[in-house]
C-alpha cells in the first residue's frame, strides 16, 4: 500500500509538472481599471482576500478603494458596465474589515478606533438600486482588548459581530457575540463561556445560515483541538474535543497552523499541520469532519511527512538547501460535489528585511472522501515571486470548485512566457491538467501587472479580473475573460 502511494504521488508530480499548453480564451469586455494598494495589511493573511463578489452569470460587484480615505462598491454586468456606485468615506484612522453579500444587499464592515475604545460599523447597500443606507454601529469592545471580529453565513442572512473577553495576559476567557439579520437587527446575544478551557491560542468563530454558530478552538498549549456549537435558542452547546499534540512515536508534536471551514451542507470540517518540538519539523497532516447532528467526530487518516516524502517535495526546489518542509501554511479546504474534501496547503515566506521579495511556491494537496478515507494526494509545482511592495496581492493563487473540478489560476513565468495559467484537478481522481496560459500576455516589468483580490469565477468558463494585459498598456484593466 505504501509503494502504492508513493508511485500514486510520483505519477501526479509528473503531470503537475508536464509542459504547459496554451488555453483558448477571449477577452469580451475590458476597462480602465483605479487601484490603491492597502497599506499596513498582515501580508500573509489580507483582511479581505476577495473583493468582486458574482451576483450571477451576468453581474457582480466590486469593492475598490478610492482614495485615502474612501471605497466605494459598484455593481457592473458582464459587459463591464456599471449599473450604479456606492461611496463609502472613512473618518481618520477607520479600515475596512469584510465584504459580502446576501441576496438583497451588500455588506461592507468598518472599524473605528481610538485610544479607549473600537467599534465594528455595518455598511448596507441595496444591490438594486446601490441606496446605502446610514452606518449601524454593530459591536463596540476595549481598544487595548484583542481586536473585535464579524462573521458572515454563506447566504448572507445572518452577521455575527464578537469581541473577546481576556485576563491581564490576553488570553481568552470568554467571548460576546451579537447575531443579526441581513437588515441589521438583531437577532440574539451569546456568552461563549470558555473558563474551562486552559491556553487558548486562537478562536476562530463560524455561522450558518440557520444561525447556528461554531467556535473552533486551538489550545492546552497547542494540543487540544475543540469545537463548540451554540444554536439559538437553545440552553447548551454541544462540544466536540480531540488531542491532537502529545507524544507520538517517541516524539512531542504541536499543532503548529489550522484552518476551519462550514460548508455548504452546514457540516464543519478542520486541518490541522503538526510539528515536532524537537527541530520544528513538520510532522503530519490531520483532518476532522465534525457532524453534530450526528454528534460524531470523523477522523482522517493521519498523513505523515515521512522521509520519503520530503525527499520528493525538496528534490524539485533548487532553493531549499535545508532539504526539508518549511514556510507551508494551510490555506483552503473545498467540499466537493462528491462529497470527497480536499484540503490545500501552500508554501509561501519573504527572505526578510525591508525590501526583500515574497514568494509563493508549492501547493500540496490531500483529498479525502466522503468517509473521510485517503483518496489522493499531489504536489503542483510553481515559483512565483513579488516585490515587498506588492508583497502575495499578485501571486499565491485563485481557486473555483465546479462540481467535481477544482479550477487553480496563478500568474506565472512559464517557458519564457509571463502570463495567468490555469490548471485544473478532478477532485475524484486527483488527475491535473497542465498549466495552460490564458494569453494576456501579462506585462512582465517592475508595474503592478495583476491583483488576484479581483479575480472571481462568474461560471466556470467566465473570468472576472483585474489585470494590466501587456507592458504597452497604460494601467490595470478590469476584463472579462471567457475560457473556451
Amino acid at each position: 500500500m505504501k509503494k502504492l502511494l508513493i508511485l500514486n504521488f510520483l505519477f501526479l508530480c509528473f503531470l503537475c509538472s508536464s509542459q504547459h499548453i496554451y488555453a483558448q480564451s477571449k477577452t469580451k469586455a475590458s476597462t480602465d481599471f483605479t487601484y490603491l494598494p492597502e497599506k499596513g495589511e498582515d501580508q500573509y493573511n489580507q483582511r479581505i482576500a476577495q473583493k468582486t463578489i458574482p451576483l450571477s452569470q451576468n453581474e457582480f460587484i466590486i469593492l475598490s478603494r478610492q482614495s485615502a480615505n474612501s471605497y466605494s462598491v459598484e455593481k457592473y454586468n458582464t459587459a463591464l458596465k456599471p449599473a450604479w456606485q456606492a461611496d463609502i468615506p472613512l473618518a481618520g484612522t477607520e479600515t475596512v474589515e469584510a465584504f459580502y453579500k446576501s441576496d438583497a444587499a451588500a455588506f461592507v464592515i468598518t472599524r473605528r478606533a481610538n485610544e479607549t475604545t473600537q467599534q465594528l460599523f455595518g455598511h448596507r447597500i441595496n444591490l438594486q438600486t446601490g441606496q446605502k443606507q446610514e452606518a449601524f454601529l454593530l459591536v463596540e469592545a476595549p481598544a487595548k482588548g484583542r481586536r473585535a471580529s464579524i462573521a458572515a453565513s454563506a447566504d448572507g442572512t445572518k452577521l455575527l459581530a464578537y469581541r473577546y473577553h481576556t485576563d491581564n495576559n490576553h488570553q481568552i476567557k470568554d467571548i460576546s457575540s451579537i447575531l443579526y439579520d441581513s437588515n441589521f437587527q438583531k437577532a440574539t446575544e451569546t456568552k461563549y463561556n470558555l473558563s474551562d478551557v486552559l491556553g487558548i491560542l486562537t478562536a476562530d468563530v463560524k455561522v450558518g445560515n440557520n444561525g447556528e454558530q461554531y467556535v473552533c478552538l486551538i489550545s492546552e498549549d497547542m494540543n487540544r483541538l475543540t469545537v463548540r456549537q451554540y444554536k439559538p435558542g437553545a440552553p447548551t452547546a454541544k462540544v466536540m474535543s480531540v488531542l491532537v499534540g502529545g507524544v507520538y512515536g517517541g516524539q512531542k508534536v504541536y499543532i503548529l497552523d489550522s484552518k476551519f471551514e462550514l460548508m455548504p451542507n452546514n457540516t464543519l470540517y478542520g486541518a490541522v499541520l503538526t510539528a515536532e518540538e524537537a527541530g520544528g519539523k513538520y510532522h503530519s497532516l490531520k483532518a476532522v469532519k465534525f457532524d453534530f447532528e450526528a454528534e460524531d467526530m470523523v477522523f482522517a487518516e493521519e498523513f505523515k511527512f515521512t522521509p520519503e516524502y520530503v525527499a520528493k517535495v525538496t528534490a524539485t526546489d533548487k532553493s531549499n538547501t535545508t532539504k526539508r518542509l518549511e514556510d507551508i501554511y494551510l490555506s483552503d479546504l473545498f467540499l466537493s460535489e462528491n462529497g470527497n474534501l480536499t484540503v490545500i496547503a501552500e508554501k509561501k515566506y519573504t527572505e526578510g528585511g525591508e525590501n526583500a521579495p515574497y514568494f509563493a511556491k508549492d501547493l500540496h494537496l490531500f483529498t479525502y472522501d466522503e468517509y473521510m478515507g485517503t483518496a489522493w494526494s499531489s504536489v503542483l509545482l510553481k515559483n512565483q515571486q513579488a516585490p515587498a511592495d506588492e508583497a502575495f496581492t499578485g501571486i499565491s493563487y485563485n481557486a473555483y470548485l465546479s462540481n467535481n473540478t477544482l479550477n487553480l489560476l496563478t500568474l506565472e513565468e512559464l517557458e519564457g512566457k509571463y502570463d495567468l495559467y490555469l490548471r485544473q484537478i478532478d477532485t475524484k481522481t486527483g488527475k491535473t491538467t497542465a498549466p495552460k496560459s490564458v494569453r494576456l500576455n501579462v506585462a512582465n516589468d517592475k508595474e503592478q501587472a495583476y491583483v488576484k483580490s479581483f479575480t472571481t469565477w462568474l461560471t466556470d468558463k467566465n473570468i472576472i479580473t483585474v489585470v494590466r494585459p501587456s507592458k504597452k498598456a497604460n494601467g490595470l484593466r478590469l476584463s472579462h475573460i471567457q475560457l473556451k
